[in-house]
């Protein structure tokens, strides 16, 4: 496979190629209205698992590539962690000095507690003093899970997506949907638990769309790839993928990396790969 075949595509395309790829393709299968061998809900989780291997592959090569900050306010001295964020990196305060970790036992050695020191609890951060001002979390951002379906309503800057998708308030904010039925694309910028998302343009019910992956774009088909793999080898398949397939993929993963990251020296590519492969 050349690099040129590699290419941007959503969830709902994610779905059709590996439907293709498994002789299990048909429009009604793909839509939900027709059931086979394979599950559409697990189908999409095996594509989800697959994106996950490939931004450990990734993020271990090169962890930069996912660097972020974001401006956090905390309420009495408790800072809740962005739910995007996969590792923290350091905290600032607003003088730009910053903020180091402790454990639990080094909490408030001080009767005021420490401007300075912070525990970690669970997705917050507890300022060991208790003040609240805002402070510059940076962190390494993780991907967020794709997601494929029909809405079950929509509005003006309104789209409602199926059960599906994570009843999780901002889990799927500023995440690229392309809506399959109308052909257009949009960012969501908001969304609720209620499944709502805001997004530029006019939603409607009965339309299908796909999310697309946050990985670059050269990285996209390596995820329908594996995914694929994967399901050959699920105990329900009639199939069992080739050696030929495993070795394929791995060739083509290492290929990519190497060609969208260059040659890091201070990681052995092969020995990465082969650590977390399959």
């Amino acid at each position: 496979m050349s690099l040129s075949e590699y290419q941007y595509v959503n969830c709902y395309g994610m779905l059709e190629e590996i439907r293709t790829n498994l002789n299990e393709y048909t429009t009604g299968l793909v839509q939900g209205s027709e059931v086979g061998v394979y599950d559409n809900t697990d189908i999409v989780r095996k594509i989800n698992s697959s994106q996950k291997f490939i931004f450990n592959v990734l993020f271990g090569m090169m962890p930069e590539l996912f660097l972020t900050s974001s401006s956090v306010t905390g309420s009495s001295g408790v800072y809740t962690i962005p739910s995007d964020c996969h590792k923290m990196d350091s905290i600032f305060n607003a003088d730009g000095i910053q903020i180091l970790p402790i454990n639990v036992q080094m909490q408030n050695l001080t009767s005021n507690g420490s401007n300075y020191l912070y525990v970690r609890k669970g997705n917050t951060i507890v300022l060991d003093s208790g003040i609240s001002s805002a402070m510059t979390f940076n962190y390494y951002t993780t991907v967020k899970d794709l997601t494929q379906g029909m809405s079950s309503a929509g509005s003006a800057s309104s789209l409602t997506l199926a059960t599906t998708a994570k009843p999780i308030a901002d889990y799927y904010n500023g995440i690229t949907l392309e809506n399959i039925t109308d052909g257009w694309s949009t960012t969501i910028s908001d969304y609720t638990a209620a499944r709502v998302a805001t997004i530029t343009g006019t939603g409607a019910a009965s339309k299908y769309y796909g999310t697309v992956s946050q990985l670059p774009e050269v990285f996209h088909s390596l995820i329908t790839q594996r995914a694929t793999i994967v399901l050959k080898n699920s105990v329900v398949s009639p199939q069992r993928a080739e050696v030929g397939e495993l070795s394929d993929f791995k060739d083509n993963l290492i290929e990519v990396i190497k060609s969208f990251a260059g040659s890091r020296n201070d990681i052995s590519m092969d020995e990465l790969i082969n650590d977390l492969f399959l």
